[in-house]
């Protein structure tokens, strides 16, 4: 659950036009937040509550976790940028996107990774 959670905020930060890095620092200190009780977000009737955390674990615990998702991130990333962007249907490699279609975070997580970002 919590790479899960990791996954989705890091994605999120990046698509945002946050750098990798910075989502990643981003993500952790948010989920020290929550397992520290120090982050609220609204229920479904409006009113303002502590998060609960993804898992019932420590703080240590719950960021050890979170590393290991983060480097789990990384390491995808890295091996995606080595093996190049998947052939089309038609066995040729996929053409760049338009300029004007928005990549997603782990899109621009690989470019970052290759040093095209």
């Amino acid at each position: 659950m919590i790479a899960d959670f990791v996954i989705e905020k890091m994605n999120r930060y990046i698509a945002g036009g946050t750098s990798p890095m910075t989502a990643a620092q981003f993500t952790r200190g948010e989920l020290a937040a929550i397992y520290r009780g120090d982050h609220h977000s609204r229920d479904n009737s409006g009113a303002w509550r502590v998060t609960p955390p993804p898992e019932a674990l420590g703080l240590d615990a719950a960021m050890a976790k979170c590393e290991e998702a983060i480097r789990g991130i990384w390491d995808c990333c890295i091996e995606a940028a080595r093996e190049g962007p998947p052939p089309s249907a038609n066995g040729k490699a996929p053409e760049n996107p338009p300029a004007t279609q928005e990549k997603s975070g782990f899109e621009k997580m690989v470019e970052y990774a290759i040093g095209t970002a």
